[in-house]
């Protein structure tokens, strides 16, 4: 598991990919608790999926096509857990919970336009980052990264 610091690190990166800003305090609290108390890194997590959690949190701007990529090939990994365990804390806790379940605005043609947009872009993030993950799930395999 990692340190406090790395987590509290982790925790406002991934709050900020969510929509939420920073997170707060308690956010931060209640993330690391999860966290302590081993209900997230489960045994036997693979050291790709570790190394996946460490791109995203040392680079903020990969976390959507980290995201992507573990949504296709890997729906129960590290990252998407972490990801949704966030996502539950921030959902009751105010503001947060507002910014994450107010809609959008907008018309019909718009809301298909954005879908068709939104489709494209994820399909575009999901084979450009298998493409640049190889590297990284081969020495994964191969034993190097644990």
């Amino acid at each position: 598991m990692a340190d406090r610091a790395t987590l509290e690190r982790e925790c406002a990166v991934f709050a900020r990919y969510l929509g939420a800003g920073a997170g707060d305090a308690y956010v931060t609290e209640q993330y690391v608790a999860a966290h302590e108390a081993g209900v997230v890194e489960l045994p036997g997590t693979a050291g790709f999926e570790r190394s996946v959690v460490a791109l995203a949190r040392a680079l903020p701007w990969s976390v959507r096509a980290l995201d992507a990529h573990a949504r296709v090939f890997g729906n129960g990994s590290l990252l998407r857990r972490k990801l949704v365990l966030l996502l539950a804390i921030l959902e009751t806790r105010a503001p947060h919970d507002e910014a994450l379940d107010t809609p959008t605005a907008g018309s019909s043609l718009g809301m298909f336009v954005r879908m068709a947009w939104l489709g494209a872009v994820f399909a575009t993030l999901v084979v450009l980052t298998a493409l640049l993950l190889l590297p990284v799930r081969v020495v994964s395999l191969a034993g190097g990264a644990r």
